[in-house]
């Protein structure tokens, strides 16, 4: 049996990013556990890559994709009443964003041992009783909006939750998700069908991140305003995925052993949320601080006449790249021989970089900006004399970190952990003084403003740097994560301490 299942979506091993080397990180410290990967993705037919190298301590990994729905020939189950009753609670609780049922629905939806569940997706999505649950959930939540519309966000949002209650999940003697949503609700599947524990780790607020990407999306349909009627907020089918999320995000706090948090700010979010606070605790992310202040060889030669300012990142939406182009144009005009680095894939969302791409070329920074593609960071941390992030969401940023073991102030959004990482965390930590500048998130002339300031003064950029290197050495080691996950992992899997360990 494995120690260990990752609970996965859109991270490891496919997709990079700060969470994906996170869980990188604690499977290669950690060789003397067996570790399993359950990765969502859309489709089986969207194409992934590995990313990462995978540790030879994995020993499965399963992909399991969330909107293929196919209705597989199955014996037709004899109409159960009870089952339909119990059923209808959870399903009328997500519309509203709350979870309730969900131990009465289970076995109706979900195989337990030999049993197989009471409903199949089929009787699920196309019988009559299925019908007429919906039909009265419309009439009580949204009676005034159009029921063919209506009809397809309850298809699209729940098929897929009564998909997950059915997917084949590996044996473990724990399971850890990296976020609530969708693989929060596989963590509590998993959980409640071989009866053992599991564990959340929020990076990022999830609910809050999807809200975000909701508000914005142009693929859910926005009801047009009746005629008289003043429409306020997102529009009813933006509010079904929204509640959602929301109530998966209370599943998950439900029915999670413990959460792990990054901050002080996300355990206060996630109260808000649901989460018991009993059930948090503070884990703060760490990074191999030898890793990064053992340099490869520099990406670009020492040159003092030029100021070089970098974004370490996807080009992603919620990276806020734009704004950051906007605040070059402003330091451009204020900061002489200014370089600017876009350090980060561009092939997450080719139409946001195309985006970005023709804004550089309209603001004229053609010669100031370059997108660098995927880089090792490594080398471009110490050829940098400011570094910005411009995100409208983040957890605890590892760049940041990553950029203070070369002594690189920096100027960040005020989301997740980034005020905490700047300007300390506790009263011994503040006392270190700051690792650079909180800017207003979307504020490109604040975010232009604050890198001016340190290039105007360059002792106290200087200062600023040596704070952050400290901070990122004390409090924000890698081994010292490590060791906390390292005895949460043991304490549930009953592996021996007194085997072979790597920090």
């Amino acid at each position: 049996m494995l120690d260990v299942v990752f609970l996965c979506e859109g991270t490891y091993p496919f997709v990079p990013g700060g969470v994906s080397s996170w869980i990188h990180s604690l499977i290669v410290g950690m060789p003397e556990l067996k570790f399993g990967i359950v990765y969502l993705a859309p489709s089986e037919k969207d194409a992934m890559k590995f990313r990462y190298e995978m540790p030879e301590n994995v020993l499965d990994l399963v992909v399991v994709p969330l909107y293929d729905i196919v209705f597989k020939p199955q014996s037709r189950t004899p109409f159960q009443a009870a089952a339909w009753q119990e059923v209808t609670p959870f399903v009328k609780g997500v519309l509203r964003g709350e979870a309730v049922g969900f131990k009465q629905a289970f076995r109706h939806l979900s195989p337990d041992g030999d049993r197989e569940p009471t409903l199949t997706v089929r009787e699920l999505a196309n019988s009559y009783q299925a019908w007429e649950v919906l039909t009265d959930a419309y009439r009580s939540y949204f009676p005034k909006a159009s029921f063919n519309d209506f009809f397809w966000s309850w298809r699209y949002a729940f098929l897929p939750l009564f998909k997950l209650c059915l997917a084949e999940i590996p044996k473990a003697r724990l399971y850890h998700t990296v976020t609530t949503g969708w693989s929060g609700l596989l963590a509590t599947v998993a959980s409640m069908r071989y009866k053992v524990p599991f564990i959340t780790t929020e990076h990022g607020l999830y609910v809050n991140e999807r809200r975000i990407e909701i508000s914005q999306a142009d693929w859910i349909y926005v009801d047009a305003p009746r005629r008289g009627a003043l429409e306020v907020g997102l529009g009813t089918f933006k509010e079904i995925w929204i509640n959602l999320f929301l109530a998966l995000g209370k599943l998950c706090y439900q029915h999670t052993d413990r959460i792990y948090t990054l901050f002080q700010g996300n355990l206060q979010k996630e109260v808000e949320f649901g989460a018991p606070e009993e059930k948090i605790e503070i884990i703060p992310n760490g990074v191999d601080v030898t890793r990064f202040t053992e340099h490869p060889e520099r990406a670009l030669p020492k040159d003092p006449k030029v100021f070089r300012v970098g974004l370490v990142g996807r080009v992603v939406p919620i990276k806020d790249i734009k704004t950051f182009i906007k605040s070059v144009r402003f330091m451009n005009a204020n900061i002489d021989r200014l370089e600017v680095y876009i350090l980060g894939p561009t092939d997450e969302d080719e139409n946001y970089f195309n985006e970005c791409n023709t804004m550089v070329e309209a603001l004229g920074l053609g010669d100031v900006i370059t997108f660098t593609e995927r880089v090792d960071v490594r080398s471009w941390y110490p050829c940098l004399d400011v570094q910005v992030l411009t995100s409208i969401s983040e957890g605890q940023p590892l760049v940041l970190l990553e950029g203070f073991c070369s002594a690189l102030p920096a100027v960040a959004t005020d989301v997740g952990a980034c005020r905490e990482i700047i300007h300390g965390r506790s009263a011994e930590d503040r006392e270190l003084g700051p690792a650079g500048t909180v800017t207003w998130v979307g504020n490109a002339r604040q975010t232009a403003e604050a890198v001016i300031a340190l290039y105007k003064n360059p002792e106290e950029r200087k200062r600023r740097g040596e704070a952050g290197r400290e901070r990122v050495f004390r409090y924000y080691r890698r081994d010292q994560m490590l060791q906390s996950y390292r005895s949460i992992y043991h304490s549930y899997t009953g592996a021996s301490a007194e085997r072979e360990v790597v920090s």
